[in-house]
């Protein structure tokens, strides 16, 4: 089996190039990653392999698999080929799954689509696939929906729905893009295993070097082009072109601070859904411009934790902001969340510019200032002001994280709490977004409690980590000691996940 692209383009719904020339081939067992920045092509290319354009984008040239060119065919023979032949595992499955289905109905629905077993044969292979993917040992059965699970979680149900046919050819866009170091590696693992087994070609569309090590081959995407495709091994030593190089990164700038007076003070916080209890009696301390890190396995709490100090969830305790209790106004006011999902927290009927100063419209400023303000806070975070007229749609997963990130500054607030605010972006849109927090928090004395899955930014970036598992806070201290010395099991599990894995030399299986 062989999959083969040989100059494919898209357009845009006015004759733009959006990707333009795409050829490689992928032999069977073999990963290709498709590594590079934020709007470069990348999840287009992916599109394209599956013959499925968004809406106003055409594909042409030929995507074939041995032979059998997919962009030739009607879009009937297209469906049945989708799931069977080749399959996707989307960039944000909170967006991919279909809100109102029990995962046990949506990993089903390729076996009803593309076979003829009877009902017993498919809930069995639905079984099998939350027993292969970890789901089911988690306690995660068939009549969960999507919102009950964390991001991790919902990701290895996006990977049961693409593996349930055991396609030829898998493409899995930012697999792990908001997922811990330990669920990474999890899914990473179950990923290639799985396609192993199948003996299928792998297409990985990441912008993380260490997801692209694992590869045997990287191809470097830049405005819509390959810049260049190498073993893995040779590129990460020599990359040969600039986008190559830029990939890599430059290292974040991060200012020395003083963190200065007490802010915000959590105390005894719980959260209880049912007869489970999401959050345990979490407490901490945060001080105007201290960084601290907030850093667990996947559905450890720390989201649930973030929604409840900003008063987004029902909790008892306590949070007090400048030493007094604060309301659900005040922590509004001084306290902003970037959502770790920025597709589902815009509202697509409204453009950017609208969902950046909506919390603006009933303040003292004039519509002119209210203006000035959102096109400053995209200038900060590195897009075009012009860019505030355009639909949530419009931008690519790493600008819309950018977005989030905006929003949450245009009201200048003393404390940020940034859910996986960097994990979509690349390398150097990554140092350039770390730079931007620190050296606000450094200028304003804006606390940040970010939570983050790349302990090496942790290390770079926070004055403090604290470690939750299992909704509880289990370990606390500097960067330098918790990483060198863990304690907790989970801390260490996360510290080990975290070792960079070996670049491939040769082929899968």
């Amino acid at each position: 089996m062989r999959l083969s692209l040989c100059d494919v383009q898209a357009r845009g719904p006015h004759g733009e190039d959006l990707v333009n020339g795409i050829s490689f081939d992928v032999a069977a067992g073999e990963t290709l990653a498709i590594l590079g920045a934020s709007g470069s092509g990348k999840s287009l290319t992916g599109r394209a392999i599956i013959a499925l354009p968004p809406a106003g984008v055409s594909f042409s040239g030929s995507v074939s698999i041995d032979g059998d060119d997919l962009l030739k065919q009607p879009e009937r023979q297209r469906r049945r080929r989708r799931g069977a032949d080749v399959a996707m595992v989307f960039q944000e499955p909170a967006t991919a799954l279909n809100p109102v289905k029990r995962i046990g109905a949506q990993i089903e629905e390729p076996l009803l689509l593309h076979t003829a077993w009877p009902q017993s044969e498919r809930r069995a292979r639905v079984a099998a696939l939350l027993e292969r993917t970890g789901l089911a040992a988690a306690g995660i059965g068939p009549e969960r929906y999507p919102h009950e699970l964390s991001g991790g979680q919902r990701q290895r149900v996006a990977l049961a729905i693409a593996m349930a046919l055991s396609p030829r050819v898998v493409v899995a866009d930012e697999p792990t893009s908001a997922l811990d170091s330990v669920a990474a590696k999890r899914v990473l693992d179950l990923l290639e295993h799985m396609t192993a087994e199948s003996s299928a070609a792998l297409v990985l569309i990441t912008h993380d070097l260490a997801v692209a090590a694992r590869a045997d081959r990287i191809a470097v995407m830049d405005a819509g082009r390959i810049a260049e495709c190498a073993p893995s091994s040779s590129f990460l030593k020599a990359p040969q072109t600039e986008a190559g190089r830029r990939l890599t990164g430059v290292p974040a700038h991060v200012p020395p601070t003083v963190p200065g007076d007490l802010l915000v003070e959590v105390d005894g916080l719980c959260v209880e859904r049912g007869s489970a209890t999401l959050l345990h009696d979490a407490s901490l301390k945060v001080r105007r411009g201290e960084r601290v890190a907030l850093v667990g396995a996947s559905g450890s709490g720390k989201t649930t934790l973030a929604r409840a100090l900003v008063g987004l969830l029902p909790a008892q305790g306590h949070v007090r902001i400048s030493g007094r209790e604060a309301s659900f106004k005040e922590r509004r006011r001084c306290v902003q969340l970037v959502f770790q999902d920025p597709a589902t927290s815009f509202n697509p009927r409204h453009s950017v510019g609208w969902s950046i100063g909506e919390q603006l419209h009933r303040s003292s400023l004039s519509r002119a200032e209210r203006s000035a303000r959102i096109h400053q806070s995209l200038d900060a975070v590195g897009l075009d002001p012009a860019m505030a007229r355009r639909k949530p749609h419009a931008f690519s997963g790493g600008q819309r994280q950018r977005l989030a990130i905006a929003r949450a500054l245009v009201n200048r607030p003393d404390a940020l709490i940034a859910d996986e605010a960097v994990s979509a972006l690349d390398a150097a849109l990554r140092n350039q977004i770390v730079t931007l927090l620190a050296t606000l928090s450094a200028a304003h004395g804006m606390a940040l409690l970010f939570i983050a899955h790349d302990l090496a930014l942790v290390a770079k970036l926070a004055h403090r980590v604290i470690v939750m598992d299992r909704g509880t806070i289990v370990e606390e201290g500097s960067p330098a000691a918790l990483f060198r010395a863990p304690q907790h099991p989970a801390t260490r599990a996360l510290v080990e996940a975290a070792q960079p894995p070996a670049a491939h030399d040769t082929p899968r299986g």
